[in-house]
């Protein structure tokens, strides 16, 4: 059956049962019949198994009722999954084959989620920034697509009463969850903050596995884990764990975390290890959530990300079993720590160029640098003189330096894409973000906050003046309302979204999702400069500005606190308000600060 024919049958099907809202559609495939046949699309969340096909006289027919809009299908043959030979309208599926695509019956015009719930924006923290304004609007408005996304567990699922969700999928994801916790903490009054995190650990098995995704449905994994896929994504709970300690002293938090967080870390360590990788852990383009990142060769080699972010959980582990005194926790994985340190910087870090690669599966580093390199920044993996070079790389305008930083393909590469073809070279806010901290960690505070400066602009940039082409907007989020949204990512180049997997459509919209890292974290943290340790009782103020700038109702602890600075030419004026006492330091023009901060409201002048 060609196109024209299926989609005449598609219409005449929805007159005869206009009485519905859904359409009997039916699907044809040509074959013999000494075969298993299958229809996988985007109406049955890509299943292998959900709609098994029926042969009559050469042919395998099956009729599916759908509702009004535009599918993606594929067929699956005796396991092989191709795309309808009988129909040329396909896309790119983001590998090296396509989906076919069909339209049935009158789409209605999509319209955004909107939460019925009320969002009190009172309890929020307000930032408080003289020289951009505009930034203001942005922040509420990815707090307001974050509060669209909330979903409710249920007895088929088995989730935690309200979690965040990543907003573009009946599915949770691991990476996802643990990078929106590190901007919702900051929303911890309202948002289901750790308790999102709490759905992986729900579903942890025996043994330590956690799957990279989970069915929202039925709480099922999405897939079955096997020796080359793994189904992991990168281990950032201890990373996030210890990062939401630091901001609320939660030591029950800790205690409760510390044996899934072993176990986790215990599995990847029996399960994604290969000779070719020399002690090193592999994944794959789904595992490493950067899915069309180029790494040919790399197979089961060392993957410098996944081993990275290997080390970075054995050191906030480490960490987290110090601060509870597990000692001999904090041993064994300031142990495992040092390993993967030493063996990452001996197979991944190439001293000739100075910077990190992955290693293939022969032995010879790989070629492409991609924004995984950065990832021994934030594991404190690199040493001390090695730095330097690697920023070079970051700050060279013929790599990452481009006009929105920091794309996650080098502009050197032959695959980049300056439409960002998604992780050919888009701008990520999960990656930004990690490079961000990877900078603070070696001091870099003021590359730290003009990263997080450029990207915040461009991202307010897009959402205030960019107008898309209809035809390069996803069918689903054809809204016709303007687009004043956050993207999944952005070009490195331009002022607009990156291209997704297709490289046909823009990224998708309202994501957040993960891009409130960007209006929320990186600005209270690296604009405005802000890191709190209630672990310490202490704040540490970095000032990168030079106008009146804060943040009030800052949940601190168990403590609210207000934060504003009035720069002048050689002092900072200081109004801080706080319930409890703690100590202030404030880093500026190259000295520390300390101010001891006392109940009520503190004013004080630094010159």
């Amino acid at each position: 059956m060609n196109r024209s024919i299926l989609i005449l049958s598609i219409l005449l099907t929805a007159k005869l049962f206009a009485q519905t809202d859904s359409v009997l559609v039916t699907f044809e495939y040509i074959a013999d019949s000494n075969r298993a046949v299958f229809i996988t699309g985007s109406f049955n969340q890509w299943s292998a198994e959900s709609d098994k096909m029926i042969y009559n006289s050469g042919r395998w027919l099956i009729n599916l009722r759908l509702e009004p809009g535009y599918y993606y299908y594929k067929f699956i043959d005796n396991g092989k999954w191709i795309p309808d030979p009988e129909n040329d309208w396909k896309m790119n599926d983001g590998g090296i084959s396509f989906n076919s695509l069909i339209k049935v019956g009158d789409p209605a015009v999509p319209v955004r989620k909107i939460s019925k719930r009320f969002l009190n924006k009172v309890q929020l923290p307000k930032p408080i920034l003289a020289g951009n304004p505009e930034w203001i609007e942005l922040y509420y408005k990815a707090w307001e697509l974050a509060w669209n996304h909330i979903q409710f567990g249920n007895d088929q699922n088995g989730f935690v009463k309200q979690y965040l969700d990543e907003g573009f999928s009946n599915q949770i994801f691991q990476w996802d969850t643990n990078f929106m916790t590190a901007f919702a903490v900051y929303g911890s009054k309202l948002f289901p903050v750790m308790e999102s995190i709490d759905n992986f650990y729900i579903k942890q098995r025996k043994d330590g596995y956690i799957q990279r995704v989970y069915k929202e449905s039925d709480g099922e994994p999405a897939g079955v884990p096997s020796v080359d896929e793994p189904m992991v994504n990168p281990p950032l709970f201890a990373w996030m764990e210890l990062n939401y300690f630091h901001i609320s002293n939660d030591t029950s938090r800790l205690k409760m975390s510390l044996p899934h967080l072993v176990k986790y870390f215990q599995w990847i360590e029996r399960n994604c290890k290969e000779d070719s990788g020399k002690g090193l852990y592999f994944n794959t383009p789904w595992g490493s959530g950067m899915d069309n990142t180029p790494r040919e060769g790399v197979g089961k080699g060392a993957w410098v990300d996944f081993s990275s972010q290997q080390a970075l959980a054995a050191k906030c582990i480490y960490e987290i079993a110090t601060v509870l005194r597990e000692n001999k926790t904090a041993q064994l994985f300031g142990a495992h720590y040092e390993e993967i340190k030493a063996l990452v910087n001996e197979y991944c870090f190439n001293e000739f160029t100075g910077f990190y690669y992955d290693l293939r599966e022969d032995g010879e580093l790989s070629g492409t640098m991609h924004i995984g390199g950065f990832w021994p920044l934030v594991a404190e993996i690199c040493e001390p003189e090695d730095f330097l070079t690697i920023r070079e790389h970051l700050t060279n305008p013929d790599e990452f330096w481009r006009p929105h930083v920091v794309p996650t393909l080098s502009a050197s590469d032959p695959a980049y894409d300056p439409d960002g073809y998604y992780w050919r070279g888009g701008v990520w806010a999960p990656t930004n973000y990690m490079v961000v901290k990877g900078l603070e960690k070696y001091g870099d505070y003021q590359l730290a906050h003009r990263i997080a400066y450029n990207h915040i602009s461009n991202i307010y940039e897009v959402f205030k003046n960019f107008r898309p082409e209809t035809d390069r907007i996803e069918f689903s989020e054809r809204y016709e309302d303007g687009y004043h949204t956050i993207w999944e990512c952005y070009s490195p180049e331009l002022p607009r979204p990156s291209t997704r997997w297709d490289d046909s459509f823009y990224s998708r919209q309202d994501f957040v999702g993960w891009s409130g890292l960007g209006p929320i974290a990186m600005l209270i943290e690296n604009v405005i400069g802000i890191n709190m340790r209630a672990d310490k009782n202490l704040i540490i103020w970095h000032m990168e500005r030079d106008d009146k700038h804060g943040v009030t109702n800052l949940k601190y602890g168990d403590q609210i606190i207000g934060l504003i600075c009035t720069p002048s030419d050689e002092s900072l004026f200081f109004e801080v308000t706080a319930e409890n006492e703690f100590r202030l330091e404030v880093l500026w023009n190259d000295n520390i600060f300390s101010k001891k901060i006392n109940p009520g409201l503190n004013i004080f002048t630094i010159d």
